[in-house]
């Protein structure tokens, strides 16, 4: 068993709003919450006016956030961009649009006390073309810069979730569009979903080649530290047609998504047992003879203009009348043809597996997608995993302010050992005698040598901002999850004689 002056926190997981409950029961899980690193909701999505709105419901999202605020967590939603094709990409390259977009995000962070946000905008992937990347990458990366600029300013944690690229031979494969190194220095969280590499016809998931590959290319691009290797805990079920020369009947060839926790069901009721393949992942799969109709459309008749003019008609149409053709043939002689059901699903070994390559290259650790899907064994597996936060007291120390002109430099270590994430830092510079304090929040994200294993390096403040003339007592203070205040830094005394 795991401690709490032994933490072991390197798992964060998705909780979509159509699976609350069961995400909830994860994270308050006993077993689980040592593991935890961090929880996001994927509850909002982005209205075609660049807005944000709530996907599921809003009171069963502040019950997940209550549920992982009372286990000390980082809570850190995620928004999902479920505008068309070419309307994000429109709005981030027009620098309005763009800004009108991140005081959204900014808005909401602040008005709910988030941590943080994470960005899963997949339609540049998905829904944009190859041949737009070139033109949409630099709008990106200039939301992504502008947007971790409002964010740290304000405390707050900046995420984010991108499909892979890796290396085939030679060759560079994937969805470069997210320019990964270009958005490293501005990301606190970037998450790479490696699965779905079968999704038309049976295979993997997530293959472990696969796996490998997207490691080392993220691993040159972006501090290993910053990255977390998104793993399915879901896998796909496939029925395919075993013999080309039938005829299947409407409907019989389909394929759709289980559970890791559905598939030791879905194996018994067919008398099979899996086994591990190559990938890593499970397998198994059986025969079905079905048999039903095979219907199809007829092709309407083409139906030539007349020569004649037409008078128009003044009398109403009758209003039983003007019903639409059916155009279906009538059910044919029933069919029957032999389908081939093929799985391919995780399952705790799988998932250690690929949390074993990622703690190995240096990565934050993994984020499951999602949260309820996994089966209980998936824990005690990952229990494990040879990564270990250092634990113990919390690192806050202030150094002695630097006066520049009017402006004060300001340089300090905050962590929470626990945690790998940056933390929250308020500044306080009160005058000595009359005058209003000036607050300033900033994020102990620079690199700092000589961290704890298992932290990284990004938890050091340097942060230089103005102060009208005058003598100040400046205090640090550490804050945690949620706007908690953890511990203070210290204060000193500077004085500032030239004018703003």
């Amino acid at each position: 068993m795991l401690s709490a002056c032994q933490p072991n926190r390197f798992v964060s997981g998705w909780v979509p709003y159509w699976g609350a409950s069961n995400g909830r029961a994860t994270i308050s899980n006993a077993q689980v919450g040592p593991l935890l690193d961090d929880v996001s909701m994927l509850w909002y999505g982005v209205n075609n006016d660049g807005t944000i709105s709530t996907l599921g419901s809003a009171s069963s999202l502040q019950t997940t956030v209550d549920v992982a605020r009372a286990q000390g967590l980082p809570v850190i939603p995620t928004i999902f961009d479920s505008s068309a094709a070419g309307v994000m990409s429109g709005i981030i390259a027009d620098p309005v649009t763009r800004e009108s977009h991140i005081q959204h995000i900014v808005d909401l962070v602040v008005a709910k006390a988030y941590d943080g946000i994470d960005l899963d905008y997949e339609v540049f992937a998905f829904g944009n073309t190859r041949a737009q990347w070139p033109a949409i990458t630099p709008n990106w990366v200039a939301f992504v810069h502008s947007l971790s600029m409002q964010l740290h300013s304000r405390g707050k944690l900046l995420s984010v979730t991108i499909p892979p690229v890796w290396t085939n031979g030679p060759h560079l494969v994937g969805y470069t569009v997210y320019a990964q190194d270009q958005i490293a220095a501005d990301v606190d969280r970037l998450r790479l979903m490696v699965y779905d590499w079968s999704v038309s016809v049976p295979g993997p998931i997530s293959p472990m080649f696969w796996v490998n590959s997207v490691i080392s290319y993220s691993s040159s691009r972006v501090s290993p530290t910053k990255l977390q290797l998104g793993v399915p805990a879901y896998g796909r079920h496939w029925a395919t047609q075993k013999y080309p020369t039938e005829i299947c009947p409407d409907g019989a060839i389909t394929r759709g998504s289980i559970d890791m926790k559905n598939y030791a069901a879905l194996a018994g009721a067919h008398h099979v047992t899996p086994v591990r393949d190559s990938s890593g992942e499970l397998t198994f799969g059986w025969t079905e003879v079905v048999s039903g109709p095979r219907t199809r459309p007829i092709t309407p008749p083409v139906i030539d203009p007349p020569a004649v003019t037409i008078p128009t008609v003044t009398a109403p149409a009758d209003p039983g009348g003007l019903k639409p053709a059916l155009r279906l043939a009538p059910p044919s002689t029933p069919v029957t043809c032999t389908l081939q059901h093929t799985v391919f699903v995780p399952d705790a070994t799988s998932i250690r597996q690929r949390a074993d390559a990622a703690v190995a290259a240096d990565w934050s650790g993994i984020i499951i997608w999602a949260f309820g899907y996994e089966t209980a064994d998936v824990y005690q597996q990952l229990a494990g995993v040879g990564l270990q936060r250092p634990g113990g007291a919390v690192v806050a120390t202030l150094a002695a302010p630097v006066v520049e002109g009017s402006r004060v430099h300001v340089t300090g270590t905050a962590l929470h050992p626990d945690f790998d994430l940056p933390v929250p830092v308020r500044l306080t510079a009160t005058p000595v005698g009359v005058g209003t304090t000036v607050v300033h929040t900033v994020v102990a994200r620079t690199s700092v040598a000589n961290m704890p294993d298992g932290v990284g390096p990004f938890h050091g403040i340097d942060d230089t901002f103005s102060l009208p003339p005058g003598t100040y007592n400046l205090c640090g203070t550490m804050l945690l999850w949620g706007g908690a205040t953890v511990t203070n830094m210290g204060c000193s005394q500077v004085t500032v004689t030239l004018a703003l």
